[in-house]
């Protein structure tokens, strides 16, 4: 995996992530693990009266039982009694299979205090070891994955290769797609700073494909001098789609994964179609009708 394509993985991972939410997060998880664990992690799935018996996923080699959690979504009351609803809950029926009870959380920003303190103490109290799992620790999971792998899970991704090949009849219906969108302002013609990628804290994964997009801006210019009309009407609807997430409260590199997915279009589009819509990120970032020439004090874009 070169460092674009890993780039790109990491911006998908990352995206994911942060999106998923309650059932939908457990389920990728599951997923996640039965793919790097396969024939070794158990997926538990309630059963009737039964339950999961306070069991989310197993994996017998390591001994590990998981509790997903989505602690952001709890009231701390709420959380510290569900951990140890959810901890003695399980002893009675899994003490003898696992010594580490590992807590999986989808908090990006980290845990609470109170649930820290709670996890701090459990820990103490036992054996088993209490562990806390989160994004880094998924994340490793996730790119110790072989390459099918990770396919299977996010889909095809785009390689270097895939942008040196990039041509004409790939770009084409990128730009149909965003010129769908009619345009009702006049279009902003100062150049953009050269430190826009810091101005507006992108990640270094985001600055990689930004700059694989940017070997191939020449192909969108030469679009466009074939059909001058369109150039205005497509930067109009990236300008509607920025501002629309950027006012939800995004993080940067979540706003430019929702610009991604915008600009490739629906289902799970094939690595010519993801480099094409690199390109026209990178056009329309260069020409500074996406992300911010200037942030104010404490804010990103």
């Amino acid at each position: 995996m070169d460092d674009f394509e890993r780039a790109f993985r990491e911006l998908q991972f990352k995206t994911a992530y942060l999106e998923k939410k309650g059932n939908e997060f457990e389920d990728w998880f599951a997923t996640i693990m039965e793919k790097r664990f396969p024939g070794d992690f158990m997926r538990v799935r309630p059963w009737g009266k039964v339950g999961d018996r306070k069991n989310d996923g197993y994996v017998r080699s390591k001994r590990w039982l998981f509790q997903v959690y989505a602690p952001n979504d709890m009231s701390a009351r709420d959380a510290l009694a569900k951990i140890d609803e959810d901890y003695n809950g399980a002893l009675p029926y899994w003490k003898q299979h696992f010594d580490e009870w590992i807590f999986m959380h989808n908090s990006k920003q980290g845990l609470g205090p109170d649930v820290t303190a709670k996890l701090v103490e459990l820990d103490k109290a036992g054996p088993p070891a209490i562990v806390s799992w989160g994004f880094e620790e998924l994340r490793r999971v996730v790119f110790d994955l072989a390459p099918a792998e990770l396919a299977s899970l996010f889909g095809p991704a785009p390689g270097r290769r895939d942008m040196v090949n990039l041509g004409l009849d790939s770009l084409s219906p990128v730009l149909d797609h965003i010129a769908a969108i009619e345009p009702n302002s006049v279009p902003d013609l100062r150049p953009p700073p050269g430190d826009k990628i810091d101005r507006n804290m992108l990640s270094e994964n985001v600055a990689i494909l930004l700059r694989a997009g940017m070997s191939r801006v020449d192909l969108v210019r030469k679009y466009f001098r074939l059909q001058p009309g369109g150039k205005d009407q497509v930067a109009e609807s990236f300008r509607q789609r920025y501002n629309q997430v950027r006012s939800v409260g995004l993080t940067p590199d979540e706003i430019f994964a929702d610009l991604q997915r915008y600009t490739a279009g629906d289902g799970v589009p094939p690595p010519s179609r993801q480099s094409a819509a690199l390109a026209v990120l990178a056009f329309f970032f260069e020409e500074c009708d996406i992300f911010e020439r200037e942030v104010a004090d404490g804010g990103g874009a």
